[in-house]
């Protein structure tokens, strides 16, 4: 369950617009938001310059602009549904820092958040921020990515896509994906894509059935798998689905099956911190994130 929600706002409606999918997850799991901006400091003034009161001064009208907005925003939703617990921090320092800090300090079990957008606050969530935290956060993170204007809202989920690719560390994102189709009463299309890599194209035929067979079996034991991960959930109420396909782009493959089925949201797994954690979101998850059209959730799992 989710019972801590952090959402990173800039002032902009662009990250605004992860504020009705975050309330809706709250409101149903029965958890709480914790909105936050940070206020980054300018660069440091030499000591006895004289600059030090203006900076003080802007640095603190900042501060006051955040909780302003903050509480603005606050307000809206209490009036929607007041029964949803709101919480507001305006923090100082380095963005990504900062909102890694402040996801440690009150233990949140999930970001939702836009992948761009910058604001009166002049805040940018965009790039090294989003990037950041998917390679560091030690839990999951929604990202959604609306038209241009913030004036597009994220889909009611009623569908989640789960690509998996038999792998360990795929398997990172089955709990989080579990309790979020429970929560919100959606189905799970569980995918995985196999990639026979360069075909040999053997002009000899029983070494071209040879490979075919190979293939076969090879999906079909991904279908097994699948399959065993499917009644998992099902054995709690959730409807699935299972599907393996051929192709030699797993991220392009993925965009296809959620287009194809319409699913609100897909959840998927990286890995790791740092370039390990680039490598691979730069090959799939990355992609995905950038391409699609719904919400995708990103679950990290520590190598």
């Amino acid at each position: 369950m989710h019972r801590k929600i952090l959402v990173p706002l800039d002032g902009s409606r662009l990250a605004e617009s992860a504020l009705p999918l975050a309330h809706d997850l709250a409101k149903r799991s029965g958890g709480e938001l914790h909105l936050t901006t940070v206020v980054t400091p300018l660069p440091a003034v030499r000591p006895g310059s004289g600059e030090d009161g203006p900076v003080k001064g802007w640095f603190e009208e900042e501060r006051s602009r955040g909780k302003r907005y903050l509480a603005q925003v606050k307000a809206r939703i209490a009036e929607e549904t007041p029964e949803v617990p709101v919480h507001t921090k305006v923090i100082s320092g380095a963005v990504l820092s900062s909102l890694e800090d402040r996801i440690d300090r009150i233990d949140a079990d999930l970001v939702v958040m836009t992948t761009h957008g910058r604001g009166r606050l002049e805040r940018v969530w965009l790039g090294s921020v989003a990037d950041g935290l998917l390679r560091s956060a030690p839990c999951p993170i929604i990202l959604w990515r609306p038209s241009e204007d913030g004036s597009e809202r994220p889909p009611e989920i009623r569908s989640i896509l789960l690509p998996v690719d038999g792998s360990g560390h795929s398997r990172a994102v089955l709990p989080e994906a579990k309790a979020l189709a429970a929560a919100l009463g959606a189905s799970v299309a569980f995918f995985s894509v196999f990639d026979h890599g360069p075909a040999l194209g053997s002009t000899y035929p029983p070494h071209a059935a040879e490979e075919e067979d190979e293939r076969e079996e090879a999906m079909e034991q991904l279908r097994v798998h699948l399959k065993e991960l499917a009644a998992d959930f099902q054995s709690e109420g959730i409807d699935t689905s299972v599907r393996v396909v051929v192709n030699e782009s797993p991220a392009r493959a993925i965009l296809e099956r959620q287009a194809e089925i319409g699913a609100d949201l897909i959840a998927m797994s990286t890995r790791g911190r740092g370039a390990v954690a680039r490598l691979f979101l730069g090959s799939v998850a990355d992609k995905v994130v950038r391409g699609s059209d719904v919400p995708v959730m990103v679950v990290r799992r520590s190598d």
